[in-house]
């Protein structure tokens, strides 16, 4: 038997392994600087010479950041893996409690992170002969008890920005509270890159919030103590911009080259494999059974993007001592795994995205990652969890063209700039959920505000929407949703890790009905669809069904041991429209009746069944015998990219069906990695796409859409327009590199750059608008298939026929419909949504009961 290391290289030196491509990263010796004499002159001084030596010196980059902390600076450190950027954020806070009596909220943006690093601050605390209660934890798996303590004893908390959105700022009225956010000297932010995308943006609303209460608190108090901002982060591309717009606040940085720490050599890996996929996924789980069964000390990680994916992988491997990490674990799984791995009682671990960040495990001598990772972030923090403690060996399995086509290589990858973190704090979305926290905040305080309240800089767009956040006010149709998911308990109801998404918790049906997990509705769909065989910490569950009560948004399971494996039928449609209230700031581009435009658009995904093996099973099948057995959709209008190529090569079905898919899904993946746009985040649709006029759709069979996968649309994909032309030119260099492999052939290559050097600037056409005749009303014509919300959750409807009803005095608009179960029912005008692609309008006169189609001139396109 042998270590994982070793073991892996046997692997590669048996030829079992075809290796693309090799990166070596050499070692690199420290640099010291002495420690700040502020440091040296309380009673961190003894802790600190032990720790330092007679030399009384840190690495230069700990030295540097320390100073600068001591001089009063919001200071972002921005430097490598295992460089020690987390004591330097532990001993300012701990020189601040001895000296001063200052206490530390840290935030970690995952429990996996928080808890390994607990027992960090714990035994430097243990060194400090500091009592055991001035560490504490707050986090979704600590009860309410024992958070109000941490709030009232400890000096230094450690807490997920998840516990402070939704449990500590619904308590800023409690004198406890008020008077921790009152004793607040530092803020730290841990992994602060980490805070990008939707998460990322309503962590910075977060931190505007609780640096606006405590703001409050300290007025009332005339208490006047400052705070400063510690930021740890990876290498990103400018990271005290992306401090400040998390914040609010200005920052310093300390970067990668002030970084003095010593690193190991390591050496990267290209190997040829299958593309992501049940092939890809066979290979992974090949590779890690092999390595543990020759191994019998050291470990692995393995990445996946997939969380079903990963349970699938571990199963494959069938060993106890490989287990499965993810996102949605009980507690007690999630530190079962964590303290196997610390001691080494684990072999290795595959994981998402979920052990990325921070995990200090020096046993990891190996790493694997299933695919390109998302992001050259990813990459570089996936890289970063191996060779902590001596050489380490890190490869990617993908196809062998895997970055040839998309016109680069896996040097060009390594070698690339880091990428920005992006925040979107400009959504609407996001902000009217942010504003109605806010609001209930400030009441709690007393505080009555006519605008977001002052002592941090606020986006300038999030003005109007505080205004509409306000109860009572007038307000449009599209923040229906949002508003009902809200309801009366903002914080409870709105998640930092999405936005207008339903959120489902995972039961038992049989036995305890605990909670076993959660889930948002975009996973839902393709995952724990009803019907679907669901994995769980290495457990086949079968979901039975979905609950969307008042009080019970549950998905309930059962045990599932020899279920076969089900795959959902998903399905998008897109609804476009070009007009001039379509357009986005009148950004087209045409070449005859071909055009690009950055458009507003509304998406409906729906599982519409599933399958096992070759087998088929539709909803509108299985319903008729068990209720249950229902379509999910999820429906939500955002912005995108069209791009209509009315030429021969292009429109049409078979292989023009084909093209259009590649080049979609191309684009897509350029966009993602180019400007680290999270996956989860954009999304493209090839086929069941219609050109809206006047309520009548067009089936466009010449368009790709690429659109943000966001309610509200964050803009995303704006760079498709902005920089088409230099996109396509990488397809050509694809091309040129991978020939035959490129993702998309030279032939068709070369035609998008044809075309694309043909575009000229255009306008959009005027704005389509029915109008009835006198006595008529505009309404969804009888048959068209619409979805109705009720408990925030689309249903889905087919209207029978429309009637007046009076309503306390008052004529309305009502349809009959049928709800696909054998039962009909009435829903009044303003609560249909239009959804998909099968409904129209009509115009009809209440008193003759007339109704009559559109005039075809009036939907000719």
């Amino acid at each position: 038997m042998t270590n994982v290391h070793a073991a892996f290289l046997d692997l590669i030196s048996d030829g079992d392994l075809s290796i693309v491509e090799t990166i070596t990263i050499p070692a690199r010796n420290e640099r010291r600087a002495a420690v700040p004499d502020v440091y040296l002159s309380g009673p961190m001084r003894q802790w600190l010479e032990k720790r330092s030596g007679s030399s009384k010196t840190l690495w230069s980059h700990q030295s540097l950041a320390l100073e600068q902390i001591a001089e009063g600076e919001n200071i972002a450190i921005a430097t490598g893996t295992a460089s020690g950027k987390s004591l330097i954020f532990q001993v300012a806070a701990f020189h601040e409690l001895m000296t001063k009596g200052g206490k530390t909220i840290v935030l970690y943006p995952l429990k996996a992170l928080l808890s390994d690093q607990a027992n960090r601050w714990r035994q430097m605390a243990d060194e400090l002969s500091l009592p055991p209660n001035t560490i504490a934890e707050i986090h979704g798996h600590v009860q309410t008890d024992d958070r109000s303590e941490a709030v009232k004893s400890a000096k230094i908390i450690l807490a997920t920005p998840d516990a402070i959105h939704a449990w500590l700022m619904r308590q800023v009225s409690s004198p406890s509270v008020r008077d921790l956010l009152c004793a607040i000297r530092y803020l730290v932010l841990d992994e602060a890159h980490a805070y990008e995308s939707v998460f990322g943006s309503n962590v910075a609303y977060l931190v505007r919030r609780l640096l606006t209460a405590r703001r409050r608190a300290c007025k009332d108090k005339n208490i006047n103590k400052r705070l400063q901002i510690i930021a740890a982060t990876a290498t990103i591309l400018d990271p005290s911009s992306h401090l400040e717009a998390l914040t609010g606040w200005p920052f310093v940085t300390v970067g990668e080259a002030d970084d003095g720490s010593p690193s190991h050599g390591r050496t990267l890996l290209h190997i040829e494999g299958p593309a992501p996929g049940g092939a890809s996924e066979s290979v992974l789980a090949d590779i890690c059974q092999r390595i543990s069964k020759q191994t019998d000390s050291g470990s692995f990680i393995a990445f996946h993007d997939s969380r079903q994916g990963v349970e699938r992988v571990a199963n494959a491997i069938d060993d106890d001592q490989v287990l499965p990490y993810r996102s949605g674990y009980e507690a007690r799984d999630r530190e079962h795994i964590e303290k196997s791995l610390r001691v080494g009682k684990l072999k290795g671990v595959v994981s998402t995205s979920a052990l990325e960040l921070g995990i200090d495990i020096a046993g990891f001598s190996v790493g694997l990652n299933m695919g390109v990772p998302q992001s050259r972030k990813a990459f570089r923090q996936r890289l970063g969890r191996v060779g902590r403690a001596g050489p380490g060996i890190f490869g990617l399995i993908a196809p062998r063209h895997a970055f040839t086509s998309l016109g680069s290589t896996f040097e060009d990858y390594y070698a690339g700039s880091v990428e920005p973190s992006h925040l979107y704090l400009d959504n609407r979305f996001i902000q009217f959920a942010q504003a109605r926290c806010l609001l209930e905040e400030s009441e709690n305080l007393g505080a009555e505000t006519s605008q977001p309240p002052p002592g941090v800089i606020w986006p300038a767009s999030f003005q109007e929407i505080f205004k509409l956040a306000k109860p009572g006010v007038r307000r449009s149709k599209e923040y229906d949703f949002v508003a009902q998911l809200g309801a009366d308990s903002p914080h409870l109801n709105y998640p930092l890790r999405q936005v207008g998404e339903a959120n489902y918790s995972i039961r038992r049906k049989s036995g305890p009905t605990e909670e076993i997990g959660s889930i948002a509705l975009n996973q839902a769909i393709r995952e724990a669809y009803p019907g679907a065989t669901y994995y769980h910490f290495r457990n086949s569950l079968h979901i039975l069904e979905w609950r969307s009560t008042s009080f019970d948004r549950s998905i309930r399971v059962d045990d599932a041991k020899k279920s076969p494996p089900t795959k959902p039928m998903l399905r998008k449609t897109v609804n476009i429209g070009i007009g001039i209230d379509d357009v986005v700031s009148g950004r087209i581009m045409s070449n005859g009746s071909s055009l690009v435009a950055e458009v507003f658009l509304q998406v409906n995904e729906s599982v519409e069944g599933y399958r096992i093996g070759k087998n088929t099973y539709l909803y509108k099948d299985l319903r008729q015998k068990n209720p249950a057995m229902s379509r999910k959709q999820r429906d939500f209008r955002t912005t995108g990219i069209v791009i209509k190529i009315d030429e021969p090569w292009f429109s049409g079905s078979g292989e023009q069906a084909r093209n259009r898919a590649l080049v979609a899904e191309t684009l897509t993946d350029l966009l993602k990695r180019e400007k680290s746009v999270s996956p989860n985040d954009v999304d493209s649709a090839s086929t069941h796409i219609a050109i809206y006029k006047n309520g009548t759709p067009s089936r466009a069979a010449d368009t790709i859409v690429i659109y943000d996968s966001i309610y509200g649309g964050l803009r995303l994909t704006e760079p498709l327009y902005n920089e088409l032309a230099g996109y396509i030119d990488r397809l050509v260099k694809a091309a040129e590199l991978a020939g035959d492999h490129a993702a998309v052939s030279p032939e068709i290559a070369t035609k998008l750059g044809t075309w694309v050097s043909g575009l000229e600037i255009g306008s959009p056409g005027p704005a389509e608008q029915l109008v009835p005749a006198e006595g008529e009303f505009l309404i969804y014509s009888p048959g068209s298939v619409v979805s109705v919300l009720q408990n925030n959750v689309l249903f889905e409807r087919t209207l029978i026929a429309p009637m007046m009803v009076n309503f306390a005095g008052t004529e309305i608009l009502v349809y009959s419909y049928d709800s696909g179960n054998g039962t009909s029912g009435m829903i009044p005008h303003e609560q249909v949504q239009a959804t998909g692609q099968d409904w129209s309008y009509s115009f009809w006169n209440p008193l003759t009961k007339l109704m009559r189609d559109i005039n075809p001139d009036e939907a000719s396109f």
